[in-house]
């Protein structure tokens, strides 16, 4: 057997991000049965950053998953194991960073806003974050790309978790995100850094007297519970947090067994916007059937979903959906199935370097010769094949 090997996490323990990077370290770990976790999450009370990481001495490696601090990166190397950040904090600290593509999220958002009909578009970040920085330049570059001009403000503090928490906001702040409520154009849609940011922006507009969404729309990032929870509910970009957590786990593990990545930087595109009621309203046109069966695949059809589970969700005999489908759709509902996981395995492919197995799973496959399958049956290459083409293409333009 292997001998053991102890990977360490180290987290915010009430974000929802923090949740999904240890899930998907989880699901690296049930591959390698040698690999054993150690939790540090942190809680707000954590002292300041003095004397030596709590996992010194007791892990071969750890996974941080936490904003940038005057002296984190000092404090983070006295651990003197290898260090995988899962955030996009500090990618300029020499230390692997994985962290969400902010032109995923900018593409999606923009997508997402214009297609629900705003013109004008505001970004509400926080000043202590580089993310948020990047984040704000992803979206105006595709803004840009749709003729739109981003606004933005960056907060000089933020609220961290429940509403009850805005007193830790000043008033200086809640009345420049009061300025910009009021004289900015309307329709007028806020993209802002996280759900809870978000939560916080949709209640000052209500407070004001804004109609949401129909004067002002409200997008989060991170579809989080405080999104689910929020009235109205948040719109949310859905983020790979997962994703995040497996990758991060991979990269540490061949940084343990001596291995030095050729890169420091590692992006995870985001994959969906989830529509509530902050940005679609209740005045949503009446869907057919049909239409909810296109809506469930779409969600769901890289979570190995079978035919039945489609006439299940829309509450149809499926002998009977699947001769609706194909009459107004023009395409099976199993060829639907596939198209969706052939565009999910192309931007897997394209964009990490998971293994062929791991993708397998993440688009529902039980085995990844059927993964192999569908490339060689919709685009007459491999999986490697298809990489580096793609790759080899990215490098010539």
């Amino acid at each position: 057997m292997s001998e053991k090997i102890t990977i360490g996490i180290h987290s915010a323990s009430w974000t929802e991000h923090s949740r999904r990077v240890l899930q998907g370290l989880l699901n690296y770990i049930e591959e390698y049965p040698n690999i054993q976790v150690r939790d540090f999450r942190f809680s707000s009370n954590d002292p300041d950053l003095a004397g030596n990481p709590p996992w010194t001495g007791k892990v071969d490696g750890v996974i941080v998953s936490a904003g940038r601090n005057a002296g984190v990166t000092t404090w983070l190397r006295r651990g003197k194991v290898p260090v995988v950040l899962a955030t996009g904090d500090m990618i300029d600290s020499g230390m692997v960073s994985v962290y969400t593509d902010v032109h995923s999220v900018g593409r999606l958002a923009a997508a997402h806003l214009t297609d629900a009909g705003f013109d004008h578009i505001a970004y509400i970040g926080y000043q202590k974050s580089d993310g948020s920085k990047r984040r704000r330049e992803g979206l105006a570059d595709e803004l840009a790309k749709r003729g739109i001009k981003l606004k933005a403000l960056a907060l000089k503090e933020a609220p961290m978790d429940a509403l009850e928490n805005q007193r830790y906001v000043s008033e200086s702040t809640i009345e420049k995100l009061k300025t910009l409520l009021e004289k900015s154009p309307k329709p007028l849609a806020i993209v802002a850094l996280n759900d809870v940011i978000g939560e916080w922006v949709a209640k000052c507009a209500q407070e004001l007297g804004f109609s949401i969404p129909d004067e002002i729309g409200v997008l989060g990032v991170g579809d989080s519970e405080r999104a689910r929870m929020a009235d109205p509910p948040l719109s949310s970009v859905q983020t790979p947090g997962v994703e995040i957590g497996y990758r991060c786990a991979s990269l540490l593990h061949s940084m343990i067994l001596g291995n030095t990545p050729k890169e420091t930087v590692f992006e995870v595109p985001a994959q969906t916007v989830i529509a509530r009621r902050s940005t679609a309203g209740w005045k949503r046109a009446a869907v057919t059937d049909i239409d909810r069966a296109v809506n469930y695949i779409r969600d769901h059809a890289c979570d190995g979903i079978r035919l039945k589970d489609v006439a299940s969700a829309v509450r149809i005999p499926i002998r009977t959906l699947e001769i609706e489908f194909k009459k107004q759709i023009g395409r099976s509902m199993g060829e639907v199935i596939r198209e969706v996981r052939l565009e999910r395995v192309k931007q897997l492919l394209e964009t990490t370097n998971l293994s062929t197995q791991r993708i397998a799973a993440m688009v529902g496959y039980s085995h990844y010769s059927y993964l192999n399958k569908l490339l060689r049956d919709e685009l007459n290459l491999t999986p490697s094949q298809y990489r580096k083409q793609q790759r080899k293409a990215n490098q010539e333009s």
